[in-house]
């Protein structure tokens, strides 16, 4: 219950900020608004209010405004005529202004959402700058029941002084030699103060495939970068935010060809995998819940900046091909282009959600 409330506030947070911005932008520019909703489908709330009605629908996935001229109009006939009104009688950088307006308060929003990340907990800064979070040594944090390390006697607690001759070893160096080692895993512990030596054979005779040596580990020291103010961590971030967008945009093409070739890929995600990161994040705190909420708004922003028929970057793209045509698509033609295109941005996320539901078979 807890991840689809923390789920729902996130996206329900990132779609108002969104068409806010969209709502504002219109209005800038002398736009009438004729109505301003969160969620979609029915409608089961609404109110008049500054000539827009304002409303709440049935389903929490989405949301949008209303813009008169944005779409074609019938003559009596039924036959689609081009609008004159309203978003139809702005120029080419009226209407770019309207359409960009949520992508900036998504990617606005994730800057500030993350800057507080970083003033809470300072170990986020590896994220956006160079500083690191420095680990040494490892320690048994928990044995798994029924592993080999319990076989062995392996206990919660002991500390690793070396494995395979090395001597301090992080926990990464540790799980390459699980991994990767062919023959006998030689650590030697330091229980309470006692010095104990162990050598298991691994992987263990008669075993097809490598199995799971059963421990879980954890840095023996931590050095957390040091702390910044709020201010500091705003400046940080902002650098951070313009270097990420070429890196985002690579992802989601790595991601979108992975999600043709019936592959997982880390750079997208669909509903089960945004899911899973929600449920995760609420079993250890706020400050995992506020990442990913910076997380999924700076990925809206840069998605709804794709020049893809449907999106807000689709729109901004026909807009810039009408003004320089200096004429617009046959009524009807436009809309027809964004119908294409969302349905196209619809099929990849069922792809990628059937690609993640294969996956948990895996």
């Amino acid at each position: 219950m807890l991840t689809a409330i923390v789920f729902l506030l996130i996206l329900t947070t990132a779609v108002v900020v969104h068409e806010l911005a969209h709502y504002w932008n219109a209005k800038s520019v002398g736009l009438p608004v004729r109505s301003f909703s969160v969620g979609m489908g029915p409608v089961i709330w609404r109110k008049k209010w500054k000539e827009t009605e304002w409303r709440i629908s049935a389903l929490p996935i989405g949301g949008y405004v209303d813009i008169p001229g944005m779409a074609p109009k019938q003559d009596e006939m039924g036959n689609l005529q081009h609008p004159e009104e309203g978003f139809a009688t702005k120029n080419v950088w009226q209407k770019l202004w309207v359409l960009v307006g949520g992508v900036l308060a998504n990617y606005i929003l994730a800057i500030l959402l993350l800057s507080l990340v970083i003033t809470l907990d300072s170990s986020y800064r590896e994220l956006t700058s160079s500083v690191v979070t420095e680990v040494s040594g490892a320690k048994v944090a928990g044995v798994v029941f029924g592993k080999t390390a319990e076989d062995v006697g392996v206990q919660n607690g002991d500390i690793i002084l070396s494995i395979n001759g090395v001597e301090g070893p992080e926990p990464q160096q540790v799980t390459d030699a699980i991994r990767n080692t062919n023959g006998s895993l030689d650590f030697v512990f330091d229980r309470g103060g006692e010095r104990v030596e162990l050598s298991v054979p691994w992987p263990p005779e008669g075993v097809s495939e490598r199995p799971l040596f059963g421990v879980q580990l954890a840095p023996l020291n931590v050095t957390l970068p040091p702390k910044v103010n709020y201010f500091q961590a705003l400046a940080e971030v902002s650098r951070f935010s313009i270097g990420i967008i070429p890196e985002a945009l690579r992802g989601f093409v790595s991601g979108i060809g992975s999600a043709f070739k019936g592959e997982q890929n880390t750079n997208v995600a669909g509903p089960i995998g945004i899911v899973t990161a929600v449920n995760q994040a609420t079993k250890v705190g706020i400050v995992p819940i506020i990442a990913l909420a910076a997380l999924i708004n700076f990925s809206l922003g840069i998605f709804n900046l794709l020049p893809i028929p449907g999106l807000d970057g689709g729109r901004m793209l026909l807009s810039v091909i009408i003004a320089l045509r200096g004429k617009p698509f046959k009524p009807g033609q436009e809309e027809f282009i964004h119908f294409i295109g969302f349905i196209s941005v619809l099929g990849l996320m069922l792809l990628i959600t059937f690609n993640e539901v294969a996956g948990l078979f895996r």
